[in-house]
């Protein structure tokens, strides 16, 4: 299931992902806000230097397949 759930995840634009992610680490309740904030703010930096040009993604499995 788990994997399942990450392959269809990774389908999205990166945009959406980051939504997704941050609806999923909303639903955390054990976190305390402070960090929940800090990851979502982490996210948010991620994603708008990947947007500047500053950062680029990786495809997964050529990262992890590589030959």
């Amino acid at each position: 299931m788990t994997q399942n759930l990450l392959d269809e995840a990774l389908k999205m634009p990166p945009n959406e992902r980051i939504e997704f992610a941050q609806l999923i680490m909303a639903s955390i309740d054990c976190e305390e806000d402070k960090i929940r904030k800090l990851w979502l703010d982490e996210v948010e930096d991620r994603r708008q230097a990947v947007k500047d040009g500053r950062s680029k993604l990786i495809d997964f499995d050529s990262l992890y397949n590589e030959d």
